[in-house]
């Protein structure tokens, strides 16, 4: 893969490239890098020129490099996702050029506009206060509604319609098993009896699907913005995929996600999240399905930690943080077995 270079050399290459573009004499400043994440480089690409005004505008770039945590990595899925969802109750940054030619800037990239508000992140310490009453509350509305709606959009006339395959409701929750298990064989470097007892499991109880949906894989506190309280960007969709709407309510919900408070993602009580979710989506909620869910989520996240560990012993990505991560598969599948036992 062509090497991505400094912040000073990728400003260059994006220049010529939305001049390319556009067929305009823009000019790009001093780009800067996002310090979070693992997997997708994010920047903040200052342009001038992209308008018959002189104003400068500020895009978002995603570049999905080859060391990142799931690589390789395809810009194709999160912008038809977004393309999809143009116009619709999912907020979502508008998307704008993408390309998988890692001869252009050094890696698949997609270019979308910069969405106001600040993220709120669910991992907080036991000493840091509560969100405000009314704030929260505020935010739970918007976060149910933003997911209820995903999960009402008729997707089959949109762009996304191209990650179909050949996925239905009774089917789709062996695909996403099916999918994980091979990144399991691709990242894990010895074997995990656990997780293969886990896959095994997850196959032959596959629920059926109320509808098959568009399932953003990472619906969670930390994937949205929001400003005075309002939701206004849904954020990372490289997990994307065609599947099950439990999925989602399910990765949601995860222990981890509510920051040490009662809370789902430190915003609702449960009974608000499912109740008002099946109100506004039309979609009954099956806990039993949710804790299958559950169970798979957990073999999704001790794969993550798989994939991370082995890039910190690949020397692809130099961060401590890397066999940290990797240190928790077995937690994550201990978790996962509870609560396949309770079922």
């Amino acid at each position: 893969m062509t090497a991505i270079g400094n912040e000073q050399d990728l400003a260059s290459r994006i220049e010529g490239y939305l001049r390319a573009q556009t067929g305009r004499a823009v000019r790009v400043g001093a780009i800067r890098r996002f310090p979070v994440g693992f997997s997708w480089l994010t920047f903040l690409v200052p342009v001038a020129g992209l308008s018959d005004d002189a104003r400068e505008q500020s895009l978002i770039l995603r570049l999905g490099p080859d060391y990142g945590l799931f690589a390789p990595y395809s810009a194709g899925p999160q912008v038809m996702a977004m393309q999809s969802l143009e116009g619709s109750d999912v907020p979502v940054p508008r998307a704008y050029w993408n390309s998988d030619d890692p001869s252009i800037l050094g890696a698949p990239f997609l270019f979308c506009e910069r969405a106001e508000g600040a993220a709120v992140v669910p991992w907080v310490s036991p000493t840091e206060p509560p969100l405000e009453e009314g704030y929260r509350l505020r935010l739970a509305h918007g976060f149910i509604d933003c997911l209820a709606a995903l999960h009402r959009i008729d997707w089959r006339d949109r762009p996304i319609a191209g990650l179909a395959g050949d996925v239905d409701p009774d089917n789709a929750a062996l695909r996403s098993v099916e999918t994980w298990e091979r990144l399991i064989d691709r990242w894990a470097m010895r074997p995990y009896p656990m997780a293969e007892w886990g896959v095994r499991w997850l196959k032959a109880h596959c629920p059926r699907a109320p509808r098959v949906t568009i399932v953003h894989g990472d619906y969670r506190t930390g994937n949205f913005l929001e400003l005075d309280g309002c939701i206004t960007a849904i954020l990372d969709w490289e997990l994307v995929h065609l599947g099950d709407p439990h999925e989602d309510l399910a990765w949601a919900s995860m222990p981890m996600y509510k920051g040490g408070t009662p809370y789902i993602g430190r915003l609702a009580e449960p009974e608000l999240f499912f109740g008002r979710y099946a109100e506004r989506s039309g979609i009954a909620v099956d806990m039993a399905a949710v804790r299958y869910y559950q169970a798979f989520s957990l073999l999704k996240l001790a794969a993550t930690h798989m994939a991370a560990a082995r890039c910190f012993e690949e020397g692809r990505f130099n961060d401590l943080r890397m066999p940290a991560m990797g240190s928790q598969v077995a937690t994550c599948l201990r978790q996962m077995a509870k609560i396949i036992d309770r079922s």
